[in-house]
C-alpha cells in the first residue's frame, strides 16, 4: 500500500488536504468558552448519516475499555474508512481515540501505526506522525507506505533532507514511476523544476508500462509544476488528463481550481465545482467556488455566492463556538478573497505558515502580506524562496512588486 501526496488515502480513495490548526475566528479571542445551546432543540451542526451510524455503533461499546486487539483494529479501520469517505474531522478524532485504547502489553501492528500516522498527517500533527513512522521503519526499514508518508510530510513542512532520504529509500522497493515521481516532487520545489518536468515527460514518453495510479501521480506532478512555472498549456493538458482519471481527487481539484482562478476563468471554476451542494464538505473548494461566483458578474451567481458566504461564515463560527480548531488556510483565503479582511487573513496565513510550507502556502502568505502592506513578511518570503530555490511565477511577481515599493 502506498500513500501518494496528502491527497491519497491509506486504505481507500483520495484524502483531502484540509489541515486543522488553531486560530481565532473573526478576530475573536484565541480561547473560546465551550458553546452551550440555550435548549435541547437547538441544532448545533448536522452530521452525515454515516457518521451518526458509526457513532452509534461505537457508543454502544463505550462504558468499558475494549482490550480486544482484534476488535479494536476492526473498529479503527472502519472509523478511518468513514473519515476518508465523509471527510469529517470527528471521524478522524474517533479513529485516534480508538487507537489510544490499544492495550499497553500488546505491540501495535504496523498497519495500525500506519493508520495512526495517516490520521495524524491529515490533522497536521506532523511530529507524532513521524514518531509513528519511525517506529514502523525500525521494524520494517523498507516499508514503502511509511516512506511515502514520510516523504510527503517532508515536502509539506519543507524538511527536504527527510524527503530526499525517503525518496532514495524507495529505489527498488516500489514501481519505478513512483520513485521517479517522488524525486520530481522534491526537485520541483528546490530549484530544479525544469529538470523535474523533463524527467517526468521522458518517463511518460518512454513507453514503459506503469500502473494507473502511477500515471495519475505523474500527470498531477507535471500539472502542478508547470502551473507554478507559468507553463499554462502544459499545466492545462496534464490537469485535464488527471481529472479524466480521478475527477473526485480533491487535491487535484484544489490545484486546478486555483490555476483557473489565477487566469480569471471563473465560469470554468463554477462548472468544475458548482454541483457541490454543501460548501463545508470541503471548505477550501467552497471558498474558491464562492470567489468564482462573486467574480462572474452574474446576478444569479451573486445570489448563490451570498448564500455560500452565509454557510461558510456559519461553519467557521460554529467551529469557533464549539472550541474546535479552525482550518486556518481556508479561513485565511476566505478572509482575504471573500471578506476583504487582510489583517485577519495575514494572521491566519502566518499561523498556517508556521507548520506548512508548500508553494500554495507561500503564495497565500504573500498575497495576505501584500494586502496588509506588510513588507517585512514579503522580505522574509524572498529570503526563504532564495534559500530553498522554490520557483513559482505568481509568488515571484508578488515578491518583486513588494521589493519595488
Amino acid at each position: 500500500m502506498l500513500v501518494f501526496r496528502n491527497a491519497q488515502k491509506l486504505f481507500g480513495p483520495h484524502l483531502r488536504k484540509t489541515l486543522l490548526l488553531g486560530i481565532s475566528c473573526c478576530a475573536m479571542a484565541a480561547q473560546a468558552a465551550p458553546y452551550i445551546p440555550d435548549n435541547d432543540s437547538t441544532i448545533i451542526t448536522r452530521l452525515p448519516s454515516a457518521v451518526v451510524a458509526m457513532s452509534q455503533q461505537l457508543r454502544a461499546t463505550e462504558g468499558s475499555r475494549n482490550d480486544n486487539p482484534q476488535q479494536l483494529f476492526a473498529q479503527a479501520y472502519r472509523s478511518y474508512q468513514l473519515a476518508l469517505t465523509e471527510q469529517d474531522p470527528r471521524a478522524y478524532g474517533r479513529t485516534l481515540a480508538i487507537i489510544e485504547q490499544w492495550p499497553d502489553n500488546v505491540g501495535k501492528p504496523v498497519s495500525l501505526r500506519l493508520i495512526a500516522a495517516a490520521v495524524l498527517q491529515h490533522n497536521h500533527e506532523f511530529v507524532p506522525a513521524l514518531d509513528e513512522l519511525r517506529t514502523v521503519l525500525e521494524e520494517e526499514p523498507g516499508n514503502a507506505q511509511a516512506l511515502m508518508i514520510q516523504a510527503q510530510i517532508g515536502l509539506v513542512t519543507a524538511h527536504y533532507p527527510l524527503t530526499q532520504q525517503s525518496c532514495d529509500a524507495l529505489v527498488n522497493r516500489v514501481e519505478r514511476a513512483f520513485q521517479i515521481n517522488c524525486q520530481a516532487q522534491l526537485d520541483g520545489v528546490t530549484g530544479k523544476a525544469d529538470t523535474a518536468l523533463d524527467t517526468l515527460t521522458q518517463e511518460l514518453d518512454s513507453g514503459r508500462p506503469m500502473s494507473r495510479q502511477a500515471l495519475l501521480e505523474i500527470h498531477i506532478t507535471i500539472a502542478t509544476i508547470a502551473h507554478r512555472l507559468g507553463e499554462n498549456d502544459m499545466a492545462g493538458q496534464h490537469y485535464l488528463a488527471a481529472l479524466t482519471m480521478a475527477p473526485d481527487n480533491t487535491y487535484l481539484l484544489s490545484n486546478y481550481a486555483q490555476w483557473l482562478l489565477q487566469q480569471e476563468r471563473y465560469r470554468d471554476v463554477i462548472a468544475l465545482l458548482g454541483s457541490e451542494p454543501d460548501p463545508t464538505s470541503n471548505v477550501e473548494l467552497g471558498v474558491m467556488l464562492t470567489n468564482a461566483l462573486l467574480s462572474s458578474s452574474d446576478a444569479a451567481n451573486s445570489n448563490r455566492a451570498a448564500s455560500l458566504i452565509a454557510e461558510l461564515e456559519a461553519y467557521f463560527e460554529t467551529a469557533y463556538r464549539r472550541g474546535e480548531n479552525l482550518p486556518v488556510k481556508e479561513f485565511a483565503r476566505f478572509a482575504l478573497d471573500i471578506q476583504g479582511r487582510p489583517e485577519a487573513a495575514l494572521e491566519a496565513a502566518m499561523k498556517n505558515w508556521s507548520s506548512q510550507k508548500e508553494p500554495s502556502d507561500a503564495l497565500l502568505l504573500a498575497e495576505a502580506a501584500t494586502a496588509a502592506s506588510r513588507q517585512d513578511v514579503i522580505e522574509n518570503l524572498r529570503d526563504w524562496t532564495g534559500s530553498t530555490g522554490m520557483q513559482y511565477a505568481a509568488l515571484d511577481t508578488l515578491i518583486a512588486a513588494g521589493d519595488a515599493r
